[in-house]
C-alpha cells in the first residue's frame, strides 16, 4: 500500500506544479522565477551529491551540462510561458505526447527502431495531436504552441538520460545534477540578457523576490516538493511496485491536473482535451511493458519539470 501511496503522492505533486507556476508568477517575471528555482536546486543537489560529482568524467560533464542541460532549459523556458497563455491542463496533456515522440527521437538520435508497441503509441499520439489541433471553440493558441516546443525538450531529456545511464554508466545523482546545473547556467545567461534589456539591475535583486511572498512560496514548492519530495516518493514507490504498475500510475498525472485545474483555477477542460488525454493514457498503458524494462532508471533521473 505504501508503494501506491508514494507514487500517487509524486503524481499529485507533479499535477499541482503547473498550477503553482501559473498562479505565483502573475506579478513576477517568469524567466527570473525559473532562474532562482534552478539555481537553488543546483546548490541543493551539489550539497547532497558532492561525493558522487567528484567522480564524473569530462565527457559526461560535457554531455550533461550542454546537451541534457539544454533540453531541460527548453522544457523549463517554454513551459513557464506556455502555462501563462493556456491552462495547466493543456500543458500537461501536451507533455504526455512524449509517449510518441521519445521513440522517434531515439530512432533519429541512436538509430534504435521503435518496437511494435512503440509504433502503436506513435500512431495513437498522432491521432491525439490531430484531435487537439482540430477545429474547436477556442482553437490552439500560442500557449499550446509553446507547450509543444517545451515537450520536445522534455522528450529529448529522456533520450539523453537513458544514454547517460545505460551507455555512459553515469549514476542517477550525477545525471540529475548535470541536467539541472546545465539548465541553471542557461537560465543565468537568459536572466543576464533580460536584465540588460530592462536596464535595471534591481529587477533581479533578492529584495524584489523576498517582497513577493507568493512567488517565493512558489519557488520553495518547486524546490522542496517537485525537485526533492516527488523524486524520493517516486524512488520509494518503484522499489515496492512492479514497473508496469508504476508506469500506469504515471498516467494519472493528466487526470490529477485536470481535477486540480478545475477545482483551484476554474478551468473546465473541453471534451476534445479530455479525449486527447484518454488517448495518451491508452498509449502509455499499451507501452507499459517495454517501458518497464528500460525506462525505470530513466524515470528516476528525468526528474525535474
Amino acid at each position: 500500500m505504501f508503494g501506491y501511496m508514494a507514487v500517487f503522492g509524486a503524481v499529485l505533486i507533479w499535477g499541482l506544479s503547473y498550477i503553482i507556476m501559473k498562479s505565483t508568477t502573475t506579478e513576477y517575471p517568469q524567466l527570473l522565477f525559473q532562474f532562482w528555482r534552478y539555481c537553488a536546486v543546483t546548490l541543493v543537489y551539489a550539497a547532497l551529491f558532492r561525493r558522487s560529482l567528484r567522480a564524473i568524467p569530462v565527457r559526461i560533464w560535457r554531455m550533461g551540462l550542454v546537451q541534457l542541460g539544454s533540453s531541460h532549459f527548453v522544457l523549463g523556458f517554454f513551459s513557464i510561458y506556455a502555462v501563462q497563455l493556456t491552462t495547466p491542463t493543456h500543458v500537461v496533456v501536451i507533455n504526455s505526447f512524449i509517449i510518441g515522440v521519445v521513440p522517434l527521437l531515439r530512432w533519429l538520435h541512436e538509430r534504435c527502431k521503435p518496437t511494435r508497441q512503440e509504433k502503436g503509441a506513435i500512431a495513437i499520439a498522432v491521432m491525439a495531436i490531430a484531435l487537439l489541433i482540430g477545429p474547436q471553440d477556442q482553437g490552439v493558441n500560442i500557449g499550446d504552441g509553446l507547450a509543444f516546443v517545451g515537450m520536445f525538450g522534455y522528450a529529448y531529456s529522456i533520450v539523453l538520460t537513458d544514454r547517460l545511464l545505460s551507455k555512459e554508466r553515469a549514476t542517477v545523482p550525477q545525471v540529475s545534477f548535470l541536467g539541472i546545473a546545465g539548465c541553471a547556467l542557461l537560465f543565468a545567461a537568459a536572466a543576464a540578457v533580460y536584465v540588460g534589456i530592462n536596464k535595471d539591475l534591481n529587477v533581479i535583486a533578492l529584495s524584489v523576490l523576498t517582497s513577493q511572498p507568493e512567488t517565493l512560496a512558489g519557488i520553495a514548492y518547486m524546490i522542496v516538493f517537485v525537485s526533492l519530495a516527488a523524486n524520493l516518493l517516486q524512488v520509494h514507490g518503484q522499489r515496492r511496485l512492479p514497473p508496469v504498475a508504476v508506469s500506469i500510475l504515471f498516467c494519472l498525472e493528466p487526470a490529477v491536473t485536470v481535477a486540480l485545474d478545475y477545482a483551484l483555477l476554474g478551468n473546465k477542460p473541453s471534451i476534445r482535451v479530455l479525449l486527447c488525454g484518454l488517448l495518451l493514457i491508452a498509449a502509455t498503458v499499451a507501452t507499459a511493458r517495454p517501458i518497464a524494462k528500460s525506462g525505470r532508471r530513466r524515470k528516476e533521473a528525468a526528474l525535474d519539470r
